[in-house]
């Protein structure tokens, strides 16, 4: 009968002899898992996934026709049993991508998408200066947002800056918009963070450029941009 170590991409191959066979479906597994990673987020990772399954059951598969303990079994049955068992041995790493790195963007898919830790804040709240990831269902806008202020902390806007319990911080949002008061001092109420979202108000559009919005209103932790390609990075 095939071993489970068959399931290892191009090791039966090697250690029977057959080693270029075996390195090269080892190394086209290696580069398809690979690539699924690095454009994990992107519709592309789905195509490089599928390819290292396949390359995983194709050993599978080779090196249980060379086991004459299973020359009575369908090649479509192995096939099937291969295809199946590497599903099962990737959905442990698919399910923990999907709480750590769940792809995230707004409405507008060309403002660029994010991934985001589903855990990070289940037992504690977030820290100023993280990036997070806002749901939608409470301010209508789903988007990356940087955390400003917390809970307990005195935010001041002066009328050309803001400040944090008196020291200035760095926002984006550095301009008010009509009907802002010139000077503003408020205190950040518990089980409240002030966020400064990556998402700019659009023409036409009118929101302030900070909001306080209720922690649990927060899906996750923002820990990097992953789209477009070329603007990736760490956050």
């Amino acid at each position: 009968m095939p071993q489970l170590t068959f399931l290892v991409p191009g090791y039966p191959q090697w250690t029977s002899g057959r080693r270029a066979r075996g390195a090269a479906l080892a190394g086209m597994y290696a580069v398809s898992a690979a690539t699924s990673l690095l454009l994990w987020g992107s519709p592309a990772t789905w195509f490089f996934l599928v390819a290292s399954i396949a390359f995983q059951g194709l050993s599978w598969v080779d090196a249980a026709r060379q086991n004459p303990f299973s020359g009575l079994t369908p090649t479509p049955v192995l096939a099937v049993t291969g295809a199946g068992l590497g599903l099962a041995l990737h959905a442990p790493a698919f399910a923990l991508l999907t709480l750590l790195a769940w792809p995230s963007h707004g409405p507008d898919p060309g403002d660029g998408s994010y991934l985001v830790n589903r855990l990070a804040y289940k037992d504690r709240l977030p820290s100023p200066g993280q990036w997070v990831w806002l749901d939608g269902s409470a301010t209508g806008l789903q988007s990356a947002a940087r955390v400003v202020a917390v809970g307990g902390q005195e935010v001041e806007w002066t009328g050309k800056r803001w400040t944090v319990n008196g020291e200035e911080i760095d926002v984006k949002s550095g301009q008010a918009f009509a009907g802002y008061p010139r000077r503003w001092k408020f205190r950040v109420p518990g089980n409240h963070v002030l966020l400064d979202p990556e998402t700019r108000p659009r023409p036409g559009e009118s929101r302030a450029p900070l909001m306080v919005v209720e922690s649990e209103h927060i899906t996750g932790r923002v820990w990097a941009r992953c789209s477009p390609f070329w603007g990736r990075s760490l956050l």
